[in-house]
């Protein structure tokens, strides 16, 4: 019976519900093995836990505050289910022609939010990427953020999530055919100079990285609190510059300050090519799967 139903749906409803129930098998998958980071079921999990801010206005407005998570947020859940609602809150006050610098918001149920609704939405990254969401209106280019090929003063937001740590690192993970050897952990500034230019008067720019104990690992580095402040004053004089830091523990994510944050060290098995990694991912003491702390910016353009 059921698969005489299937075949009386029409298709993209048949494969809506195929995915549903695939995604609800690994979700249950998950949670009985314990909650191992980036095992089976993992990315629909934390998509549940980013999907409980997004659709809850005072708790996404807690994260345009800074304010004080809920008990246990994200335990085991990479530092994406703090980085993209407090991107999402800041977004849900304006509107306007949107930068995607990096892809960090090409996932369909974060395009899908009022926040981001509000937005025409260019993304540039350096190859395509497994999903392509243009039938939501989205413009995708595929370049370097070191050379962005955009006139002056052409957006109104400009967001980069967890990117500018990769830039000058080797990008074979991202798109690059081959391994480029890079070697230039300074050349992130190239690309907030240019953020800065594609922006108009009053604009805004929106971006996190992982923060803590300076790290170069293979494919990116992890942000101190100096090179966090090479970030910002690489984008030259600005209106308003505001700092948010959240730190992982084995109780989850919380609001917390640069300098309690300075000690936190990025799971480095992450940041290695796939032949590199172990054959199991070793869990973590504290079922860290990412980046232990990271840092949200949001700097505001003046006049000139």
């Amino acid at each position: 019976m059921r698969r005489l139903l299937r075949q009386l749906l029409p298709p993209a409803l048949a494969e809506a519900l195929r995915r549903v129930r695939g995604e609800d098998h690994a979700l249950r998958t998950y949670l009985r093995s314990g909650r191992v980071p980036w095992s089976r079921g993992y990315a629909d999990y934390r998509k549940q836990v980013v999907l409980r801010a997004v659709q809850d206005a005072e708790l996404l407005e807690c994260f345009r505050v800074g304010g004080t998570l809920p008990p246990e947020w994200g335990v085991g859940v990479d530092e994406r289910c703090v980085e993209w609602p407090w991107v999402l809150s800041h977004l849900a006050q304006g509107n306007g022609l949107l930068l995607d610098a990096g892809a960090g918001l090409n996932r369909d149920f974060l395009l899908d939010s009022d926040a981001l609704g509000r937005y025409p939405i260019h993304m540039i990254l350096l190859a395509p990427e497994r999903y392509c969401y243009w039938d939501r209106g989205v413009s995708y280019l595929f370049h370097d953020l070191r050379d962005l090929p955009i006139r002056d003063a052409f957006y109104d937001v400009v967001v980069c999530v967890s990117t500018l740590e990769h830039i000058g690192f080797d990008n074979v993970l991202y798109g690059k055919r081959r391994p480029s050897g890079e070697d230039l952990p300074d050349d992130f500034v190239s690309a907030v100079g240019h953020f800065r230019r594609v922006l108009k008067p009053h604009g805004v720019l929106l971006f996190t990285v992982p923060f803590g104990r300076r790290q170069l690992l293979h494919t990116q580095q992890v942000f101190d609190r100096a090179l966090l402040s090479q970030a910002i004053e690489a984008f030259g004089p600005s209106a308003e510059v505001w700092q948010t830091f959240y730190r992982y523990g084995p109780h989850g994510w919380e609001v917390s300050v640069s300098a309690d944050c300075a000690d936190c060290e990025y799971v480095p098995w992450i940041a290695q090519l796939p032949d590199e990694r172990p054959a199991a991912f070793p869990v973590q003491p504290d079922n860290a799967a990412a980046a232990r702390a990271v840092a949200c910016v949001r700097i505001v353009k003046g006049e000139a």
